[in-house]
């Protein structure tokens, strides 16, 4: 399906959703309609809709000569220190910041504990938050595939939080993460 149609869709849908707030809010529809639509996880789901709508396949793949023994350059962090809710992880040179999976940015911009700050809710479920970076390469509410690039780190530092199930990995937990073992467990 051309891109056209995939943004008209996608553009009837969020009018859709923003209309039937409005209505509600004004007392127009007596249902709760936002209660469906107030949390990360409800755009993940509305996202897997509209691609299963319009024939997105999710999992389209190009098959390419590369060599097989590729490193993760978050693998490569030389230092960790406990930050906020997650972490300080540093590296000897800037590199991209990549999606780990499918997934949903839900947030882009700056907060004061982390400065140029991204998140995203992938479909695994957990919600990763990436701060201090240089540059956005994402926009909030964009759809996300495994190795696309979110954003690039310009300085040497950046911070991770990752939270999975409402609740922040602790620190101690993160290098196994980092170490592409997303599987790792909380602790309850």
């Amino acid at each position: 399906m051309k891109w056209k149609t995939k943004w008209i869709a996608a553009f009837v849908v969020a009018v859709g959703v923003f209309g039937l707030a409005k209505l509600e809010e004004t007392g127009v529809i007596q249902k709760p309609v936002t209660q469906y639509v107030s949390s990360g996880k409800d755009f993940v789901v509305i996202k897997k809709w509209v691609a299963s709508m319009i024939g997105d396949p999710e999992d389209a793949r190009i098959t390419v000569s590369a060599d097989p023994q590729e490193v993760d350059p978050f693998t490569l962090y030389e230092s960790m220190q406990p930050y906020k809710n997650g972490v300080i992880v540093s590296y000897a040179d800037p590199l991209p910041i990549e999606a780990q999976g499918p997934g949903l940015v839900v947030f882009t911009g700056f907060t004061r504990e982390s400065g140029k700050t991204i998140t995203v809710l992938y479909d695994d479920g957990d919600e990763v938050t990436y701060g201090f970076v240089g540059t956005f390469t994402k926009l909030p509410y964009t759809t996300v595939k495994k190795g696309d690039t979110l954003a690039m780190m310009e300085e040497g530092a950046i911070y991770l939080m990752v939270k999975r199930d409402g609740v922040n990995l602790d620190a101690s937990l993160l290098p196994t993460y980092l170490s592409g073992n997303g599987g790792v467990e909380t602790a309850r």
